[in-house]
């Protein structure tokens, strides 16, 4: 790969981990985040529900932020499990 497209140890291409890194600095504390493979995916850390996922970080982003609209995750949530 060329022009600054050099995959990290994890696979992600450095916009990807810049990506990755904003997801958790704004919703971190609420929910789990990762991504690998070309898979982005959050699991809230109250509990509740299943893995929400999408194909990159803006597709996730908003998923995410659907979802805490639904139902705002407890921002300790990550102190009781």
């Amino acid at each position: 790969m060329t022009g600054g497209e050099e995959q990290a140890e994890n696979g992600l291409r450095p916009w990807e981990e810049s990506a990755l890194d904003a997801l958790r600095f704004h919703w971190g504390d609420a929910y789990e985040i990762e991504a690998s493979g070309g898979l982005w995916r959050a699991k809230r850390r109250d509990g509740l529900g299943g893995w929400i996922e999408a194909a990159g970080p803006d597709g996730l982003g908003w998923a995410i932020a659907d979802d805490y609209q639904v139902k705002p995750v407890p921002r300790d949530a990550g102190d009781r499990m």
